[in-house]
């Protein structure tokens, strides 16, 4: 199991990206879990194949006008991706969205224990639901 947050799990595909964010679309599926909005794509049509998820991180420079604080939630984001997922990617389980974008939509910053315990509910909500589709 390793706890790694590699270049190829970031999303930089434009169009992947410009897909995700498109108003009425119909690949695209969105969940609710404060102070997270979880928009994802379950096959990637641009690169199919993908070993791991792709995730994009965004912080609103509407509600943290100050960098520091967008970039302290982004690395707080981060770092609990990083410590959840190898628990929801090991054999039995199903199978994590192949494009996956966290928008926080928190109004203050949360501290890191609230981050990590949300992202694991998160995670598990996928694999259950997965799960259950089956």
């Amino acid at each position: 199991m390793k706890f790694t947050f590699s270049k190829s799990e970031r999303l930089t595909h434009i169009k992947i990206i410009d897909s995700l964010f498109e108003k009425d679309s119909r690949v695209v599926e969105e969940r609710f879990v404060y102070p997270f909005r979880v928009l994802y794509i379950r096959e990637n049509t641009f690169e199919p194949g993908l070993e791991q998820p792709q995730i994009l991180i965004s912080v609103p420079k509407r509600r943290f006008n100050k960098a520091v604080d967008r970039n302290t939630l982004k690395r707080r984001i981060r770092e609990a991706y990083r410590l959840n997922k190898p628990h929801f990617q090991v054999e039995g389980k199903a199978k994590l969205p192949d494009v996956l974008a966290f928008v926080y939509i928190g109004s203050t910053i949360e501290p890191s224990d609230k981050i990590h315990k949300k992202m694991a509910a998160i995670l598990d909500k996928f694999t259950q639901a997965n799960e259950a589709a089956s």
